[in-house]
């Protein structure tokens, strides 16, 4: 008879309170061994594992998408650019608007040196299209939509049409977006 090994039996007991790993090998125990009070330990072992799996199933590796820091000044002023276009998506900006610029790049972090290029994008405002063709990979398209998230007017329908656009557009997975729509307070409707 075997033992099987200690990732087998926790393996088990994740099968047991229903949560199914992928197998490497099929598992060791009889298909008619109930379980023990040994197992008692694993058990509540595996329920740890699947709560944890559970609660941060939303969290993902990298840089998270509220930050600036990170970024070469190319990449910033892309962003920039990004918020300025998402306020400027209801018409004009005016003095609440900018407010609510000036807010969302605060909240980014940016350093004082990028205000001068602010005024500069408030002022000479580049056409969505053309900072689309900028957005090369999957994470500046979820730092773009963060950023145009972070600075549009949420409760506008112009905004809301705005922002389902983009996303179209950056084709971004669902769970990005349930990811940074739960971040940022936009609910969906």
């Amino acid at each position: 008879m075997t033992v099987p090994s200690l990732a087998g039996r926790v393996r088990d007991a994740l099968r047991r309170i229903g949560l199914r790993l992928p197998d490497a090998a099929p598992p060791r125990v009889a298909a008619d061994a109930a379980p023990s009070l040994d197992d008692a330990p694993l058990d509540v072992l595996a329920a740890k594992v699947m709560f944890s799996h559970l609660r941060n199933r939303q969290q993902k590796l990298g840089p998270p998408p509220t930050a600036f820091g990170h970024l070469d000044a190319p990449q910033t002023e892309l962003l920039i650019r990004a918020m300025v276009a998402a306020v400027n998506a209801e018409g004009p900006m005016d003095d609440a608007g900018e407010r609510g610029l000036r807010a969302a790049l605060a909240s980014f972090g940016l350093q004082a040196e990028a205000h001068g290029f602010v005024a500069g994008a408030m002022a000479h405002p580049v056409p969505l299209e053309g900072l689309l063709r900028q957005v090369r990979d999957p994470h500046v398209a979820s730092l773009f939509y963060a950023a145009s998230l972070a600075a549009a007017n949420k409760h506008g329908d112009v905004s809301r049409a705005y922002l389902a656009y983009l996303a179209a557009r950056l084709r971004l997975p669902e769970h990005t977006l349930a990811r940074l729509h739960s971040q940022f307070g936009f609910g969906a409707g």
